[in-house]
C-alpha cells in the first residue's frame, strides 16, 4: 500500500508539521509520497531526503532573520511587538512584497540534489502562476536538478507578504492561492493511504476527488501561532502540538485540547466521577440540570467529564503543550487555585449583574467565586441557581475544583 504525507502551506505555522514527521518517525510510519504547497512543500523535500534533523534545528531555533530582508526587535506576543511586525509587512506589501532573500538561503542550505533525486520517495508541489491564478502541479519525474530550487521558491511566494517568484517569463505565487492541502495531486502520484497535515492557515483546499482513498487528517485543536510570527518560541509550541496531535490521530496518547498518556482519562474518571455527579445534583436545581446539565448528568458522560477537565486547566492558565497525567494536571489546578489572590470579587460580581459577560464565559475568576459561593449554599442559594443557568462550563469548573480540593 503507497501511504502519502500531504502538507499544507501556514507560513510560521510550519512548525506543527515538523512535530508530525516527529511522531511519525517514532511510531515507524514509513511514506512512499509527499505532496506540500509553500512551507509544506519545503518541509516536504527534507522529508523526501529523509534530512529530520536539519528541518527540526530550521524549526527550532526560527527567527525572522532567517525569513526577513530587514531586522525585526518586536515579539509578536506583545501588542507594540505585533504592530511593528504587521506594519513592516504592509510596508513591503505596498511595494509588491519583501524580499525572498531569507528563503532563497534556507532552500540553497537544505536542499541536497543527490539524496532528492535519489530517494525512493515521491514528491510533489504546487504553485500558482500570476496574475491568471492557474494552478502548476510539478511532480519529481518531471523535474530537472536545476528546477527544484526555483520551483520551491515559487511555492513558497506568499504574495503580497513577499515579492511574487519569477521563473523565465512566468510570475508565481504561494499555491495556497489555489490548492493549500494537495491531497488529489498525492492520489495522482499513486496514494492510496493519504495522512494530511493542515495547519489551518489561510488558503484554498480542494475536495478530495476519490473517496476509495483512505485520507488521515491531522488538524490543529489548538493556537500554534500567526503564519507571520517566525520566532522560536511560537515555532517550538507548534512542533510540540503537532507531535501530540498525531500521536492522539494513531492512538498512542489521547485528550483533546490537552495530551495525556493513554489510560490516564479513565483513572481520573473512575477515581472522581461518582463525586462530581454528587455535587452536581448537591448544588444545581434540579430543574435547571434537567435543561443545561443532561449531558453531564447522563451515563455515557466520560468525554463530558474530560472537557470540564480541560475547560478548568485551560481557565488557570495551565500550558497546553505539554503531556500530562490527569493526576499532575490536578495537583497543578490546585496548585493554581491557591495561588491565585482575589481580594474582592467587586469586579466579577458587578460583570454578572449587568449582563457584561458572554454566556457560558469561562475564567479563573469567575470559576473561584462560584467555588466561594458554594461554601455558603444556604446563604448564596439564589446566586448560585441563577449562575449555574447561564455560565454552565465555568460552573462545572467549580465543582471539578471542588472535588479535586477534597
Amino acid at each position: 500500500m503507497k501511504r502519502a504525507v500531504v502538507l499544507s502551506g501556514g507560513g510560521a505555522k510550519g512548525g506543527y508539521e515538523i512535530g508530525v514527521w516527529k511522531a511519525l518517525r517514532r511510531l515507524d510510519i514509513d511514506y512512499d509520497i509527499v505532496t506540500g504547497t509553500s512551507v509544506g512543500a519545503l518541509i516536504g523535500e527534507l522529508m523526501v531526503q529523509k534530512d529530520y534533523d536539519k528541518a527540526l534545528k530550521l524549526w527550532y531555533f526560527m527567527d525572522y532573520s532567517k525569513v526577513m530582508d530587514i531586522e525585526i526587535n518586536g515579539r509578536f506576543s506583545t501588542k507594540k511587538g505585533r504592530e511593528e511586525i504587521v506594519k513592516k509587512y504592509a510596508k513591503g506589501a505596498v511595494k509588491g512584497g519583501r524580499e525572498l532573500t531569507g528563503l532563497k538561503k534556507i532552500v540553497d542550505d537544505l536542499y541536497d540534489d543527490d539524496k532528492f533525486f535519489s530517494s525512493n520517495v515521491d514528491y510533489g508541489l504546487v504553485t500558482v502562476y500570476f496574475p491568471s491564478f492557474k494552478p502548476k502541479y510539478v511532480v519529481k519525474s518531471k523535474l530537472k536538478k536545476d528546477e527544484v530550487k526555483d520551483y520551491l521558491m515559487a511555492s513558497s511566494a506568499c504574495f503580497p507578504a513577499f515579492k511574487m517568484y519569477k521563473i523565465g517569463k512566468n510570475s508565481f505565487i504561494d499555491g495556497g492561492y489555489y490548492d493549500n492541502l494537495p491531497i488529489n495531486l498525492a492520489i495522482k502520484l499513486g496514494a492510496e493511504e493519504v495522512i494530511a497535515v493542515n495547519t489551518g492557515a489561510i488558503g484554498i483546499t480542494r475536495k478530495v476527488k476519490n473517496d476509495k482513498v483512505k485520507v488521515i487528517n491531522i488538524k490543529p485543536k489548538n493556537d500554534i501561532g500567526n503564519f507571520l510570527a517566525f520566532e522560536k518560541k511560537y515555532a517550538r509550541r507548534a512542533i510540540a502540538f503537532g507531535y501530540n496531535d498525531a500521536m492522539k490521530t494513531f492512538g498512542k496518547l489521547e485528550g483533546d485540547l490537552y495530551t495525556f498518556r493513554l489510560g490516564s482519562l479513565k483513572r481520573n474518571y473512575d477515581r472522581n466521577i461518582s463525586r462530581f455527579i454528587d455535587n452536581v445534583e448537591k448544588y444545581i436545581p434540579e430543574l435547571i440540570s434537567k435543561l443545561r446539565y443532561k449531558k453531564i448528568l447522563n451515563k455515557n458522560n466520560f468525554d463530558a467529564f474530560n472537557k470540564v477537565l480541560e475547560n478548568t486547566a485551560k481557565a488557570f492558565l495551565i500550558d497546553e503543550a505539554n503531556i500530562y497525567r490527569t493526576s499532575f494536571l490536578n495537583m497543578k489546578i490546585k496548585r493554581e487555585y491557591i495561588r491565585t489572590k482575589i481580594t474582592s470579587f467587586n469586579k466579577i460580581k458587578r460583570k454578572i449583574k449587568t449582563k457584561a459577560l458572554k454566556k457560558n464565559y469561562i475564567n479563573k475568576e469567575l470559576i473561584i467565586y462560584i467555588y466561594h459561593l458554594l461554601d455558603d449554599y444556604e446563604k448564596n442559594k439564589k446566586t448560585i441557581a441563577s449562575i449555574s443557568l447561564f455560565f454552565f462550563d465555568a460552573f462545572l469548573s467549580a465543582i471539578y475544583l471542588k472535588t479535586i480540593m477534597r
